[in-house]
């Protein structure tokens, strides 16, 4: 594009002469080109952050892959299997002692949500039955009372209809009155019981309130449920040290576990397996449970009048199960802490 191409953009401009087609495409290119750039630029950022992504997946991968590498040696010395069977059974106890624990407290909240719905609507109908039985007893009062201004306004109105003569003018007179203003009493009193029969329709019509979730009791009395659940699982897997051995896989890497020669290991896998089958097959004992939370009711406090998660010192058994002393909500025993309601 020369000058003189220039030259006649400029004088087609000073006598208002339209551009050509291809004057005014060019003009559209020009105006297309900063969304362009800004484009292109997101473009590259976003191929930068994708390359960024993809090294990073690369050095996750090659992790993994010396991972693989690293164990499949150490499984390849014979003295090292049985200790990793061991490591590998006690997570297993844990994992299913974690899923029991959990089913439990799903199960307990779910029964505590609904006792306590079912309470609400309970005592939302007892309310509204409450009100429905006043609202009857002035309904009927109120007919009564309509019936009666009836019944004397058809009396007046059949004596006013025999009072015939110039005589019985007073009397006639006086008497009008007394009807036209019973005639008012009695619109009042008609309109008096529509409107009670209003509010007993709407009474009937209300909808019951909505939940707005599990009581600050319902919660602590579940999370204390939950601990107290948590204890007897811990009890029953004392035997050979083995809840202190599950945990203790949970915390160290299997390079690191040392569970003694193979003699203690083969007995440690034997117990294992006895506690995952006994895990499976065993039903809550509630009666132990109930035992439990009234011990934990008498001990337990609060940070705070609205906490529901006991303050773990004040949650700690009384003896001591298996070796020693354990407090479940303390060290988190089956992964605790995240089912406390709050």
């Amino acid at each position: 594009m020369g000058l003189a191409d220039d030259w006649r953009r400029l004088v087609a401009a000073l006598t208002g002469r339209p551009d050509t087609a291809e004057e005014a495409r060019l003009a559209a290119l020009f105006q297309n080109r900063s969304e362009l750039k800004k484009e292109l630029s997101a473009l590259d950022d976003e191929r930068h952050r994708l390359l960024d992504r993809l090294k990073l997946q690369e050095g996750s991968t090659m992790r993994v892959e010396e991972q693989l590498a690293n164990l499949e040696q150490y499984l390849g010395r014979p003295e090292e299997a049985q200790k990793c069977v061991a490591y590998f059974q006690l997570r297993a106890v844990w994992r299913l002692a974690s899923r029991r624990l959990e089913q439990f407290a799903t199960e307990l909240t779910r029964q505590q949500k609904d006792r306590e719905r079912k309470q609400q609507l309970t005592e939302f109908e007892r309310n509204r039955r409450n009100r429905l039985d006043d609202l009857d007893r002035e309904i009927y009062d109120a007919r009564i009372r309509v019936d009666q201004l009836e019944a004397e306004q058809a009396g007046d109105r059949e004596r006013l209809g025999a009072m015939g003569g110039f005589w019985n003018y007073f009397r006639r007179r006086k008497l009008e009155q007394t009807v036209a203003e019973r005639e008012t009493r009695t619109e009042v009193a008609r309109t008096s019981l529509t409107d009670l029969g209003d509010q007993r329709h709407a009474i009937e019509s209300e909808a019951p309130p909505a939940f707005e979730g599990t009581s600050l009791e319902g919660r602590r009395s579940v999370n204390l449920a939950v601990i107290a659940c948590a204890e007897g699982l811990c009890e029953r897997l004392a035997s050979a040290n083995l809840v202190l051995q599950a945990r203790q896989s949970t915390l160290t890497r299997i390079y690191d576990a040392d569970f003694g020669g193979g003699t203690q290991s083969a007995a440690l896998i034997q117990a294992a397996t006895r506690a995952i089958g006994e895990l499976d097959a065993m039903q809550d004992d509630l009666a132990d449970i109930k035992r439990r939370v009234d011990r934990l009711k008498s001990t337990a406090a609060w940070r705070g009048p609205g906490d529901t998660i006991p303050l773990q010192e004040s949650v700690g058994p009384r003896d001591a199960i298996g070796r020693g002393s354990i407090n479940v909500l303390l060290d988190d025993y089956f992964d605790i802490q995240k089912l406390m309601l709050d």
